[in-house]
């Protein structure tokens, strides 16, 4: 989640037209930096140099237009969905994460980094606007708090709004990310705070038994797991699940003289061993620690080498284009000699196996 640094840090980007036209800008000069891009439009009477929008990520991008949506409302917003989801850190804007659980592609309310998500009481008109997504709905007085001054849908709501709304791909991962947040310490899992987690969502999940996006919010309490280390391990883990393939995730691989490899998937009952590979490894340089894109290939090779040469496992790698869809994954497995049954089991439940094949 952003801290107070960083929302201090992009408070400070935030440029308001009142102050603009005090400083001497006029209107017509501030519509003429809009359209030359030297001024972005956050919503009406708010700006952003457009220097720093061009390098800023979607997460930053939005953390300006919450701010602006912030400064400029009456009552203070609450506000939940995907901007609840940028306050605690969760990756609902990933677009590629997105991408991957639907068919095709539509133009939605992720689609610009601008549009804030607030949720409205039902019995308030919920207005179109090109800049805020209204839902109505009635939120329990604990299903809401303050976060750095703003008011925000807690993780466990953010997860159910996320659920229901969909993809199931991004409620999912930032499901993950919150286990790692709150139940994880390096290698350590609380199984204690896990469960407690979870009966708490199954509960959330069984008041709205026959409910839209019901079935999808038990299916996130029952799949969510903190061993999973990025985005792109909680859609494998995804695409496993649909297809039928039974995983164990970070498997510890021990050897004298050496720490120990830790396999982001083993699959059960096969000779199988699973890398999710994001370009990051490669091309993010504090993930390199100070090494060179070749140095990082050359130590992965060496660490399959080892792993494969001590458990008699054979590897399988891939990235975020193999997982982008179940068809596409399993034929990657496929190819490997892995043996896909092509449907879920029923290791989650009949409830949750029927989700899964129902997903697009």
């Amino acid at each position: 989640m952003p801290s107070s640094r960083q929302l201090d840090a992009v408070a400070a980007e935030l440029l308001r037209a009142t102050d603009l036209r005090r400083a001497g800008t006029s209107a017509h000069a501030i519509a003429a930096a809009v359209r030359s891009s030297s001024l972005v439009r956050l919503r009406q009477g708010w700006y952003v140099r457009g220097g720093f929008w061009e390098t800023a990520t979607v997460e930053t991008r939005h953390v300006a237009a919450l701010l602006a949506a912030h400064g400029s409302a009456v009552r203070p917003p609450v506000f939940s969905h995907g901007s609840a989801a940028v306050l605690h850190g969760f990756p609902a804007l990933s677009r590629w994460l997105r991408d991957a659980g639907r068919r095709q592609t539509p133009a939605d309310s992720y689609a610009s980094s601008r549009v804030v998500e607030v949720t409205v009481p039902r019995t308030r008109p919920a207005s179109p606007s090109a800049t805020i997504v209204r839902h109505r709905a009635d939120l329990a007085a604990n299903d809401v708090e303050t976060f750095e001054g703003f008011r925000r849908t807690t993780a466990e709501r953010t997860l159910v709004d996320l659920a229901r709304a969909g993809p199931f791909t991004v409620a999912l991962a930032s499901a993950d990310a919150h286990l790692r947040e709150i139940a994880r310490v390096g290698r350590l899992i609380d199984a204690a705070t896990v469960r407690d987690w979870r009966d708490g969502m199954l509960r959330r999940a069984a008041s709205l038994r026959g409910r839209p996006g019901g079935r999808a919010v038990e299916a996130v309490a029952v799949l969510a797991d903190p061993r999973a280390d990025s985005p792109l391990e909680s859609l494998s883990r995804l695409r496993f699940a649909e297809l039928g393939v039974d995983v164990d995730l970070q498997v510890a691989v021990r050897g004298a003289g050496r720490a120990p490899a830790y396999l982001d998937f083993k699959l059960t009952g096969s000779q199988f061993w699973g890398e999710a590979d994001g370009k990051q490894k490669y091309s993010d340089a504090a993930l390199r620690h100070d090494k060179t894109p070749a140095e990082v290939v050359l130590a992965e090779k060496r660490r399959a080498d080892w792993i494969s040469g001590t458990t008699g496992l054979r590897p399988i790698r891939w990235g975020s284009a193999e997982a982008f869809s179940r068809e596409r994954f399993g034929a990657h497995l496929a190819a490997h000699g892995v043996q896909v049954p092509g449907r879920p089991s029923e290791r989650w439940g009949p409830r949750v196996a029927e989700f899964l094949r129902g997903l697009p």
